[in-house]
């Protein structure tokens, strides 16, 4: 019964507002009441109003603009963009990148620009060179814009550049250039680094290791970075060895684990655990400790990155970081949209998601004794 009371009020919000919209009380471009207001305007709770302006988004009725509010949206904008694409640029699985799997970036960029009308598409890369050839590539007029997962190249920037210069809008995903000045959605990997170090110290452990894959990335540098705030904020020893950049990246470093492991199992004295920057190398770490007779979690704990979804399906589910891969693609969707629509007030919208720590059975608890 309740469910059909809120399914009857959700209705009831979006046929109200739909009414005032087309008696013209709210024009074009006219900031709807807040929820807050409609939930004292139409005695309706604030969940049934939330979920009656989500569906008059995904019509394409309302658009929501990042810190400003609700505003009726200008219906020639879905005619007009009919039969444009935004296209996400990303990485193939298998590909040099670090994250290999990325759930949710599309269906967050579908929910944000499907409403105004738009076809959502993605075209695959394997390297830096493929990336740069996609986006170097003659534009095409049925493309409104890109969302670009960032890879770091020597010509990348120079690329995004003419992408400026041509005035096609994009966002970029997960890490952001040096020097040039676009929008971008990441994770915040600082924070995630520190609450990773975080959960450990609560576990009881001192000795922790880190593992990296070459810093070629402000995602990648930004994790250890946040790694080694951790360690200083609580005072754990830091000897020489601790941190080990891996000289090869994507699928090319797996094959450096055994080597790195034997590292820290040599060092005196040896951590109780170790931190990888990315789920697949903390998942071949666990791998190789069980051909070597050491368990996982109670002679040595591991963590990881990313929380792909091999991290929780091994004979050892994985402890990780788990970044909002559905909330980046949905508000680069949504800055995209802004921008096709000259909304916004020109200035980069540069925006960091914080990222949840997800415990699972890869670490044990440790007395200071053990």
């Amino acid at each position: 019964m309740r469910h059909g009371e809120a399914q009857s009020g959700h209705v009831r919000v979006q046929e109200s507002i739909r009414k005032r919209i087309l008696d013209g009380t709210w024009g074009v471009g006219v900031k709807i009441p807040s929820e807050r207001e409609l939930e004292q305007d139409l005695g309706i709770s604030r969940l049934t109003i939330s979920k009656g302006l989500a569906h008059l988004v995904a019509e394409g009725l309302l658009t929501r603009r990042r810190g400003q509010g609700t505003f009726v949206t200008d219906q020639s904008r879905q005619t007009r963009h009919k039969g444009l694409w935004v296209k996400s640029i990303s990485p193939m699985v298998g590909g040099q990148g670090g994250v290999p799997v990325k759930h949710g970036v599309m269906e967050g960029l579908y929910d944000a620009v499907g409403g105004l009308g738009f076809q959502v598409g993605v075209d695959f890369y394997r390297t830096p060179a493929e990336q740069i050839a996609l986006l170097d590539r003659p534009h095409d007029p049925r493309t409104g814009g890109l969302i670009i997962w960032f890879e770091p190249a020597a010509d990348t920037e120079v690329v995004l550049s003419r992408l400026q210069e041509r005035g096609v809008p994009f966002v970029l995903l997960d890490a952001y250039p040096g020097k040039l000045e676009t929008d971008y959605v990441v994770s915040d990997n600082l924070e995630g680094g520190r609450l990773l170090v975080e959960h450990l110290v609560r576990m009881g452990h001192r000795q922790v290791g880190y593992v990296s894959r070459p810093i070629d990335r402000t995602s990648l540098r930004d994790r250890q970075a946040g790694f080694l705030q951790g360690v200083v904020t609580h005072g754990l020893p830091l000897q020489a060895g601790q941190v080990v950049q891996l000289p090869q990246p994507g699928e090319a470093a797996l094959a450096e684990v055994p080597a790195v492991v034997e590292h820290f199992l040599a060092l005196t004295p040896r951590p109780t655990a170790l931190c990888f920057c990315n789920d697949d190398l903390a998942l071949e770490a666990v791998d190789y400790l069980r051909t070597k007779g050491i368990r996982v979690p109670q002679d040595l704990s591991v963590v990881g990155y990313d929380n792909v979804d091999r991290s929780r399906y091994g004979l050892v589910p994985l402890t990780t970081m788990q970044q909002d891969f559905y909330g980046m693609g949905k508000v680069a969707g949504e800055i995209l949209g802004e921008r096709l629509n000259g909304a916004g007030n020109g200035r980069p919208n540069q925006l960091s998601l914080k990222p949840e720590l997800v415990v699972r059975e890869s670490v044990a608890r440790i007395s200071q004794s053990d």
